[in-house]
């Protein structure tokens, strides 16, 4: 037996405004679901604009500031020296200190004879006066620059260039191999032992020497302020 026709209807009817409903709820619920979430991240891009303009601002005060005078006074100062004319000069003297330097071991000494005589002289089993004095010399130098310029590069290069020109005479000499036989250093292996030792031997030097060198300046200014005040009464 069939349903009403009318019962049909109904059912039908009410399906369809259940579906409606449904759609209309998931929607309104979408909506609000978006605006929220669009709400709370419009606020929140808000917040970390401000809080990067805040930063910013902050940065810029502090780089204008005593940051930006420590960078561009003492520490440039320390590190490239006072005056950047003079730094490049000694940049420039490193190039024939290290000529020179490799001039003088092979004409005078020998790679082969000058490891003997620093090895001798670091181990103490022969020390040797000239090591000691080529040391000082060094020293005397590094000193001189920071002195003068300050600036540890500088004053690095100019210690580092000696000893590097020395090392590069290393080059072209017969050296014993891990497996027991000989070999003839090339040019690329010299040059980068020769940074090798030349960093290695050079820093520490370059830096006693340029401690010793702002010291003495510092010193000198120190008695030079001491005595500054009384030139006037002597005058009187």
């Amino acid at each position: 037996m069939r349903p009403p026709q009318s019962s049909l209807r109904s059912s039908l009817t009410t399906a369809v405004a259940l579906a409606i409903a449904a759609v209309s709820w998931t929607a309104a619920t979408t909506r609000t679901a978006v605006s929220l979430a669009w709400t709370t991240l419009r606020r929140a891009t808000a917040r970390l604009q401000s809080s990067a303009r805040t930063g910013l601002r902050e940065s810029h005060r502090v780089l204008a500031g005593p940051l930006r005078r420590a960078i561009t006074g003492p520490i440039r100062d320390a590190l490239l020296g006072r005056r950047l004319v003079l730094s490049l000069l000694i940049g420039l003297l490193t190039v024939p200190l290290a000529l020179g330097s490799v001039w003088w071991v092979d004409a005078n000494v020998g790679y082969d004879a000058l490891v003997e005589l620093v090895s001798g002289t670091w181990d103490g089993t022969s020390p040797e006066l000239g090591v000691f004095l080529a040391a000082a010399v060094l020293v005397g130098l590094g000193a001189l620059s920071a002195g003068l310029n300050s600036g540890l590069l500088p004053t690095s290069g100019l210690v580092i260039a000696p000893i590097f020109g020395a090392a590069l005479t290393r080059y072209g000499t017969s050296v014993l191999t891990y497996g027991g036989g000989t070999t003839v250093v090339s040019l690329p292996e010299a040059v980068a032992y020769a940074a090798y030792v030349g960093v290695a031997f050079g820093v520490p030097i370059a830096l006693c020497g340029f401690l010793l060198g702002v010291g003495l300046r510092r010193v000198g200014v120190v008695l030079t302020d001491t005595a500054g005040p009384s030139r006037p009464t002597e005058q009187a």
